[in-house]
Formats: structure tokens, sequence, C-alpha cells
């Protein structure tokens, strides 16, 4: 399932810009670490920098875009399963497949995304595609030590 990634919806959002690692394949809305001083996709959900705001280029070192994560922002993305007003508090893992990435609320193994509620704009509809607004965990935060 192609998704949007993660989008702002509200807090701190300051840009910084990173050169892109070798090899890339995040787009704009995946998470990315950082790795050797370059921004790579992110393929768990611990130490995440922060959200690509744009393709990468395929290009070494080509300067992309990055939102650093914080504890204040509050993220809009969609959930790979079906939710329900129950999985409003609760922190499950995340979905890190490049242009594919949500949150899991199957697997609160490794949680990593803390959902506050479910978008009000999608009505009844609450299975996968579903769109949720929440806070990344600071344990998943590498930019600010977690």
């Amino acid at each position: 399932m192609a998704t949007f990634g993660f989008r702002q919806y509200t807090g701190t959002f300051n840009i910084v810009h990173l050169p892109e690692a070798a090899s890339q394949s995040f787009v704009d809305g995946d998470a990315v670490i950082i790795s050797s001083g370059s921004i790579a996709v992110a393929t768990d959900d611990d130490d995440i920098y922060g959200i690509a705001q744009m393709d990468a280029s395929g290009t070494t070192g080509t300067m992309i875009p990055v939102i650093p994560l914080n504890p204040s922002q509050l993220w809009l993305c969609q959930s790979s399963a079906t939710t329900a007003e129950s999985n409003k508090g609760v922190g499950y893992a995340l979905v890190v497949t490049s242009g594919s990435m949500a949150v899991n609320p199957g697997s609160t193994a490794t949680p990593a995304f803390y959902i506050h509620k479910l978008d009000p704009r999608d009505g009844a509809h609450t299975g996968a595609g579903g769109r949720v607004i929440g806070a990344f965990y600071y344990t998943s935060m590498d930019g600010i030590g977690g």
C-alpha cells in the first residue's frame, strides 16, 4: 500500500538540509536516519532523525530538506491496518518501507508512534489507509538523543 508518509500537523517544524547518502530510495514524507553524516531511509522504527521533505535524487551528496523530530510535534500519517477509538493513547510500531511508511496498529512490540486521535476527515472509514494524528516516542527520536 503506497502512503503519503508523515505530514506536519502541529508543533514546531524547522527544516535543515542534509546530504543524501549513496543509493537512496526514500520519498517525500519518509522517515530518515543519519548514517555517516548523510541521510538514509529508516529501516526500523528506532533512531529516526526526521522526515524527508523531498524524494531522494539518486545522487550522493544532494542536499535534502528534512524536518528533525521533536516532542512538540504532531504528525498526520496513515494506518497499515484497521483503527478504532481504542487505538487512541497507545504506542505502535511503524511500517518502515520506503514509499509506504505508516503506523502499524497491529504491533506494540517496539512502540515508536503514539496515536493521539483518528483523523475526523475520515468519518466512519477505519480500514487500512485511514489517517491518524500522533507523535513519535522520544525513544525513537535520534536527533534529540532518544
